[in-house]
C-alpha cells in the first residue's frame, strides 16, 4: 500500500466514528469495516453508517420547497423520475384539495403530477391524476416492460366541501385499501385504479389497516409489498383511540398484479415505524435491502433499516434524518415534523443522491410542502 493511499484510509476512518466493527452489517450494509471501524459509503455517515450524510441547504431552498403551491395547497411528500420522452422531471405527489391540509387528508387527498426543468424543481402542478379519495403515492417501474406503475391507497369518496374530517370507521376502509395504476407514459393515460391488492387482518389482528404502500419489483417480476399495518381505528361505540401502534409488514407477489401473500404473521420491524420507501441495492457482497420509515414514538426523525434478503431487517430503531436542517449559513432550520421519505437516486452509480419529504413548517399535520435535500455524492477524504 503506497503513502498516499494510506493517508487517504487514515483520513476516512478519522470520518468513521469511535463505534467498532467486525463485519459490514455492523456498518448498516451501507460501507465497510476497515481495522474495526466503519468507513461510509459517501450518501451515509455516523458510527454505523445509518444516518444520510445531507448536504446543507441554502435557508431559501428550504423555505421554497420543490413543491409549494402559490395558491397554498398542501402537499405531502413526492416520488419523482427523469424521463427520457422530454428530459423533464415529474412528480407524482399528495396534494389536498382546495385548501384542505393534512388535519383531513382522509377524504380529501388527491394524486397530482407536476413537472420541473431540474430535479431540485420548482415543480409546476400539471394536473390531478387521481381524486379524492387517492394519497401516498408511490412510482415504480415495471423491469419487463418499463411502464410507470404508481402504488397508492385510495377509493372514490367526493371530499368534504368544508374540510371537515369522516367518522374513522368510513376512513379507515378508504386507508386501507392499497391500488394500483398503470402507464407507458409518464404523461398518461392512466389505467383505472385496481384493488385491493392486499387483504386486511381480522378485527384484532395489528395490520387491521393495511396501508402505506413501499414496492420494491425484482428483476424476475416478483414483488415485495412493504406496507404499514395498524390495529382497529374505532371500538364499538364509534369512537377511536387516541393513538395506535404502526408497524411495517410484508406481503410477496409473482407479478406487481398480485395476487399478494402476507409473509409473516407479525411485523418485520421490531420497532414501530410508518411510511416506509424501500429499495434494493447492488454491491460486492450480493446486494442489500434498505428501508426508510417515519419513526413512531419519535415522529419527528426519519430511521433507516437493511437487510440481506428482504425477509429479516434490523430493527429500525436507526435514525437516518430528523426535521432539522442544516443551513449553508450554519443556522438551522426547523420543521414540526418531516415525513414520507423518498429518495431519487444518482442515475449513473445508482447510489442515493436526493432526499424527498414532506414537511410542516408550522402546527403538525396541518399545512405542509414537499422538500428535497441534496445527499452527499462523494466520500470524504
Amino acid at each position: 500500500m503506497g503513502l498516499c493511499t494510506m493517508a487517504l484510509l487514515a483520513t476516512a476512518l478519522s470520518h468513521a466514528g469511535d463505534s467498532t466493527c467486525s463485519s459490514a452489517a455492523e456498518c448498516s450494509l451501507n460501507g465497510a469495516c476497515v481495522s474495526g471501524r466503519c468507513v461510509c459509503d459517501a450518501a451515509w455517515a455516523g458510527p454505523r453508517c445509518s444516518r444520510l450524510n445531507l448536504v446543507p441547504m441554502d435557508r431559501d431552498a428550504a423555505e421554497r420547497g420543490v413543491y409549494r403551491p402559490t395558491d397554498g395547497a398542501t402537499s405531502w411528500g413526492a416520488s419523482v423520475v427523469h424521463s427520457k420522452e422530454d428530459g423533464l422531471y415529474h412528480m407524482f405527489a399528495a396534494q389536498m384539495k382546495g385548501n384542505c391540509t393534512l388535519t383531513s387528508w382522509i377524504p380529501n387527498s388527491e394524486v397530482i403530477h407536476a413537472t420541473a426543468a431540474g430535479l431540485l424543481g420548482p415543480y409546476t402542478f400539471r394536473e390531478v391524476l387521481f381524486e379524492t379519495f387517492h394519497h401516498n403515492p408511490r412510482l415504480v417501474r415495471d423491469p419487463h416492460d418499463g411502464a410507470y406503475l404508481l402504488f397508492m391507497i385510495g377509493g372514490p369518496h367526493p371530499g368534504t366541501a368544508d374540510c371537515s374530517g369522516i367518522p374513522p370507521a368510513a376512513g379507515e376502509m378508504l386507508d386501507t385499501r392499497i391500488v394500483v395504476s398503470r402507464a407507458t407514459s409518464v404523461w398518461g393515460p392512466w389505467s383505472e385504479p385496481t384493488g385491493s391488492l392486499l387483504a386486511r387482518g381480522g378485527s384484532s389482528e395489528w395490520d387491521y389497516v393495511v396501508t402505506n404502500p413501499a414496492p420494491i419489483i425484482l428483476p424476475n417480476g416478483t414483488t415485495l409489498l412493504y406496507y404499514r399495518g395498524t390495529p382497529k381505528y374505532w371500538n364499538a361505540s364509534g369512537s377511536s383511540a387516541d393513538d395506535l401502534p404502526e408497524s411495517v409488514g410484508l406481503a410477496v407477489a409473482d407479478h406487481w398484479t398480485g395476487p399478494y401473500v402476507k409473509r409473516f404473521a407479525t411485523p418485520i420491524l421490531s420497532v414501530m415505524n410508518e411510511d416506509p420507501f424501500a429499495w434494493y441495492q447492488d454491491d460486492a457482497a450480493g446486494g442489500s435491502f434498505h428501508m426508510l420509515t417515519h419513526g413512531r414514538d419519535d415522529w419527528w426523525n426519519t430511521h433507516h433499516s437493511f437487510s440481506r434478503d428482504g425477509l429479516t431487517w434490523s430493527t429500525g430503531a436507526d435514525v437516518a434524518a430528523d426535521p432539522n436542517i442544516t443551513l449553508t449559513d450554519g443556522g438551522v432550520y426547523k420543521f414540526t415534523n418531516r415525513e414520507r421519505p423518498w429518495i431519487y437516486f444518482n442515475e449513473t452509480t445508482g447510489r442515493p443522491a436526493v432526499l424527498f419529504t414532506g414537511v410542516c413548517p408550522g402546527v403538525k399535520y396541518t399545512y405542509a410542502y414537499t422538500l428535497a435535500q441534496r445527499i452527499e455524492q462523494r466520500r470524504a477524504v
